[in-house]
């Protein structure tokens, strides 16, 4: 069972210049940290890692930090 997502955000949509601040400002913003994509040797800074295995409400809330940070920043 794989532990680990690693989503796309669609650079038209969000265009992320430097993944490494992307993730500190969400971790600032809403307490959310997940890997960004060039940790792992991704060219593009349009990808991150997400690991699923705290429980679905600890999950639940993370999804909607993040979501709520994408929505304010990239409106």
């Amino acid at each position: 069972m794989p532990l680990y997502l690693f989503p796309r955000l669609d650079p038209k949509i969000y265009p992320i210049k430097d993944d490494q601040q992307f993730i500190l400002e969400l971790l600032e913003a809403e307490k959310v940290l997940v890997v960004q994509g060039s940790g792992f040797n991704w060219p593009r800074p349009d990808h991150f890692r997400i690991v699923f295995l705290p429980d679905e409400a600890t999950l639940s809330r993370a999804y909607e930090g993040m979501a709520d940070y994408l929505r304010s920043k990239y409106r």
